[in-house]
């Protein structure tokens, strides 16, 4: 247990971030601090972390800078508009570790955020883009949010702040070098961390197989086109489902999008396709993508890390595109999973089942990755390496 050490979170309210409260104050009780920035002080996703809300221009603010010198370190849970900023303006001699969530280095790896998506995703976006009616929303991050970033924010590139960045923990540790690739020697030491997940799903009453009545088809993770959606579809229709659901969470994302993929699918698939389009507590969600035994999330970069895991660990048959990093992640770890490109050359995969062994050995890659007892030892590594560069 460590004592004495003072952490400031900096935080966006997020699901992830009760796991993260949990866990460090587990590891170092009473040393942490959550601040997110706010201007209505209200919660979506934050249940249990005692959070503290600040200003969302706070970095203007030259007391509060001069505040951020009592930590000892300081944890950048991604790197968003207010995190960049604050790094702008912050003291160089702070210390920082930088916690990626994927949305926040892919746009330094890929600048043509066309690589992406698939021809028919491209044509879809390409549609939406020049509806004017949808032009607020489908366009708005590429148009609305950098213009108002620049007026509000005086938005700039990444590249020029993270140099004051100490250590970077990226979802996925196949991940440090094709980032650290882009910036050369100026790039953050690499630490290992990660969120973890529900111990619940290792427990050994959840040990079998998925749901032996349910025989469903879990598809994307959201409502965003790099899930590449059409693509999935197209294979699907081509062969009988019989049965089986086919399941599709589109409750956040673009909503324009999350229309196109619910029509299409209803379309293809009539009353076999269930599109989830409103939020569900987590426990209600778990439930019901447990009843799918296979899961095909079609991405090319790292996305529903924390989806992939839950339903590996609960027995399914998953697959991935051979483009993302997450697929090569496990395989290389030895994990059971399959590629698109198999599922494309054989169809019948969806009506197989991982054995007993297959199941158990996933699992337990996974607890050697995501396992309570794995996560907290990182946290204590973690504030042990940053503390003791602090003192160098």
């Amino acid at each position: 247990m460590i004592k004495n050490i003072s952490i400031l979170h900096l935080v966006s309210d997020e699901k992830f971030i009760d796991i993260a409260y949990k866990n460090f104050e587990s590891v170092a009780p009473s040393c942490n601090t959550f601040f997110v920035p706010s201007w209505d002080k209200k919660l979506k996703y934050i249940k249990n972390t005692p959070v503290k809300f600040i200003n969302p221009f706070s970095f203007k603010n030259p007391f509060f800078m001069k505040s951020l010198e009592k930590y000892d370190f300081i944890m950048l849970h991604s790197l968003n508009t207010f995190n960049q900023r604050l790094l702008a303006n912050a003291n160089p001699n702070l210390t920082f570790v930088w916690i990626g969530y994927g949305y926040d280095y892919y746009n330094l790896i890929y600048e043509d955020r066309n690589w992406l998506y698939q021809e028919q995703t491209k044509a879809i976006i390409g549609e939406l883009d020049s509806n004017q009616n949808s032009l607020l929303t489908i366009s708005k991050q590429r148009i609305l949010r950098p213009i108002g970033r620049k007026i509000f924010y005086n938005y700039f590139d990444k590249k020029a702040i993270v140099e004051k960045i100490n250590f970077f923990a990226p979802v996925l540790e196949n991940e440090y070098n094709i980032v650290a690739s882009i910036f050369g020697s100026s790039f953050p030491e690499y630490v290992a961390w990660n969120y973890g997940s529900p111990a619940a799903f290792f427990n050994n009453e959840r040990k079998s197989h998925c749901n032996p009545n349910g025989n469903n088809i879990l598809i994307g993770n959201s409502a965003k086109p790099t899930n590449n959606h059409i693509e999935v579809f197209d294979l699907l229709r081509t062969r009988n489902i019989g049965n089986r659901k086919i399941i599709c969470p589109l409750s956040y994302g673009n909503s324009d999008y999350a229309s196109v993929i619910k029509n299409r699918g209803k379309s293809y698939f009539g009353e076999s396709f269930l599109d989830l389009d409103t939020f569900m507590p987590y426990e209600e969600y778990t439930e019901l993508i447990g009843t799918c035994s296979n899961v095909i999330m079609n991405h090319h970069r790292q996305q529903a890390v924390g989806n992939i895991v839950v339903m590996l660990a609960l027995g399914a048959n998953v697959f991935l595109n051979k483009i993302n990093p997450l697929y090569s992640f496990l395989k290389e770890k030895g994990a059971v999973i399959f590629s698109i490109d198999e599922l494309f050359d054989s169809p019948d995969l969806l009506d197989s089942h991982l054995s007993e062994v297959d199941i158990e050995h996933n699992r337990q890659i996974l607890l050697s990755l995501y396992g309570q007892k794995v996560v907290l030892n990182k946290i204590e590594k973690l504030i042990n390496k940053v503390i003791s560069s602090t003192e160098k």
